[in-house]
Formats: C-alpha cells, structure tokens, sequence
C-alpha cells in the first residue's frame, strides 16, 4: 500500500518538474524573440494621441510593412491625452522623414493594436531622436463596429422592404404584379411587343429602301446627280428659274391689268343699268322704245324682204334683162382672170 503510494506522488512530481521546464522553455524561447533587438541602437520618438485603444508597452512599430521598434512608454499627459513614446532602429531611421505619420491600427483585422508610419515625401529630412510626429486619424474597430451595426439594420430594412415588394407582386398590386398575375394585361403587353416587333421590321425595311434610293440618286446619268455635279445644267436650270420668276411677273401685271379691266366694265355696266337717260339706258328700261325699236327692225326686215323681190323681178324684166346678164357675164371673165393670176404665180 506504501509502495502504491509513492509510486502516485513519484509520477506526480515527475509530471511537475516537465510541466514546468516546457515553461520555461516557451518563455526561454518568447524572451529571446522579444530581447533580440534589445542591444539594436534605436532613437525615441513620440506622438500624442487622443485614444489609443488598448495600445501597451512592446507593442510593435511598423512602417510599410516592415518592423521598425516598439513601443517603450504610454503615459497621460494634460486634457486627458494620451503620449506614446516608442523606439526606431538606427537602421530604419534614413528611410522615416519628419512628415510622416503616425496613427493605431490593428496587426489584422482583430490582432494586436500596433503604431503605423506612414507617407513621408523623399525631399523632407530624416526623423531625429525625440522628434514628435504628427497624428493621423483612423477609425477603430469600435468604429467599425457601430458602422457595420448600421449596415446591418439598414440591410435589415431593405430585407423588410424588398419581402414586402415581393408580397405585393404576387398579390397582383402595381405594374409587375398586374403583368404576372392578369392574363388579359400580359396579352396586351405581349400585343404590343408584336407590334412593336413589326414597326422594327417596316422600319428596317424603310432603311434599306432610302438607302437604295440614295444610290440610285448617286448614280451617274440620274437627273439629280446631274444636277448635283453638272454645272451647265445647273446654271441653265437656275436661268429657267429666273425666267419662271419673271413670267411669274409677267402675269402678276396681266392678272392686275384684268382685274382693273373687270371693275371698270362692271362700273361701265353699272353705270349703263343705272343711267335711264342714255341711249343703252332707254332701251333697256323704257319698254315703250324699245317695242318702237322692235317695230323698226321687224319693218327693215320686212322692207329688205320686199326689195329683195323687186330685184328679182327686175332681173326678169325684159328691159332690164340684158343689163343684168352683161353684168353677170363681166364677173365671170374676172373670176377666171383672177384664177389664171393665181395659178401662175404657184411654183
């Protein structure tokens, strides 16, 4: 039963003494890392900061990427400000210039808090031991944090809101959800694109006529590719059309002259229907002359008529009978001289 005993208290000391040499060894191993540079020459510089968000003794400095101190006093100063003095190798230094800056990050997105250097132009002089650098302002992971809050609930509303569109579309409520649900809505629509479809073909077909009619113009020999490139038929149609103007004249006089013919005859007419006194006006007012006048004619005519038969009757008459037949026979000997004349002057 002893010997039990101490063989379980032999095994647990033994399972002590290596638990603690493995910690050793880790820390062995975790101080030299941490002391490697500890004999490097370094320069101090500081930065004094409003936050510094968790940043502690022997965090790093970086500067592009690359490792360059770290960080060897946080202390408070006035207006609740915060002074951070930290270390850079003699070896970095020609590479830091004075307007470079300083802000806290993170080593990732949820690591240590570090210092970064950053910017810096190439004609600015190189950092000096106790040098203050400027400030930059970045946002910390708190900040982060509430920004991605925000991003959440305003996703959050767009969920909302987009569930709701959906719920009306398949309701049947505006313009979409009327198309997917109504059939009689969808065969307009799908009417219309047909129509629409048809319109793109005539126009095509439009495009390609005008484009044919357009060659057929540019062709050599059509009246209007003449016109376009002779100069001789130009210059006789502009002198055509300077001639048309000037007809065009022409005729606005005569129209002019017409219509001052027109109103002085239809003032003469007038004047004639409205003037009982004159001769015209008489006889076309005054029905008394004028049955006188018709009277007159109708017995010149009659009086014509009786001479006419008196003349015949004298032609029959036996001591006029022979003046009137030497009378004919003279006109016909002039009538054949006057023919003979005629056909001897044709070629």
């Amino acid at each position: 039963m002893k010997s039990a005993t101490r063989s379980e208290s032999y095994k647990v000391k033994v399972g002590i003494f290596v638990v603690l040499g493995v910690l050793i060894l880790v820390g062995g191993i975790l101080m030299v890392g941490t002391l490697r540079k500890t004999f490097v020459n370094k320069i101090d510089a500081y930065a004094v900061l409003d936050d510094v968000n968790g940043l502690t003794k022997g965090s790093n400095v970086w500067f592009s990427g690359v490792k360059v101190g770290t960080v060897k006093h946080v202390d408070f100063v006035e207006n609740s400000k915060v002074k951070v003095t930290f270390g850079i190798e003699e070896s970095s230094q020609r590479f830091i210039k004075k307007d470079a800056n300083v802000k806290v990050s993170t080593d990732g997105l949820i690591g240590n808090t570090i210092i970064v250097l950053s910017g810096g132009s190439p004609e600015a002089e190189v950092v000096e031991d106790g040098y203050q650098f400027r400030v930059q302002k970045e946002d910390s992971q708190q900040d982060m944090l509430k920004t991605l809050q925000e991003n959440n609930k305003n996703l959050l509303a767009i969920t909302a809101d987009f569930k709701e569109l959906v719920r009306g579309i398949k309701g049947g409520e505006g313009s979409i959800g009327k198309l997917l649900t109504k059939d009689d809505l969808y065969q307009k629509v799908n009417s219309t694109l047909t129509g629409l479809e048809a319109a793109t073909v005539n126009a095509k077909a439009t495009t390609v006529a005008l484009a044919q009619f357009s060659r057929n113009l540019n062709t050599q020999g059509n009246f209007v590719n003449d016109l376009m490139t002779d100069k001789q038929m130009y210059t006789d149609l502009k002198q055509t059309v300077s001639t048309l103007k000037e007809t065009s004249g022409n005729l606005n006089q005569t129209s002019t002259s017409a219509k001052a013919l027109v109103s002085n005859l239809q003032q003469t007419t007038n004047q004639i229907a409205n003037d009982r006194t004159g001769t015209v006006g008489v006889l076309l007012h005054d029905e008394k002359t004028a049955a006188n006048v018709k009277s007159l004619l109708r017995n010149l005519e009659s009086g014509s008529a009786k001479l006419d038969e008196n003349m015949e009757a004298l032609q029959h008459n036996i001591l006029f009978r022979r003046y009137f037949r030497k009378k004919r026979q003279n006109e016909e000997k002039s009538d054949t001289l006057t023919q003979v004349t005629t056909l001897g002057k044709m070629p």
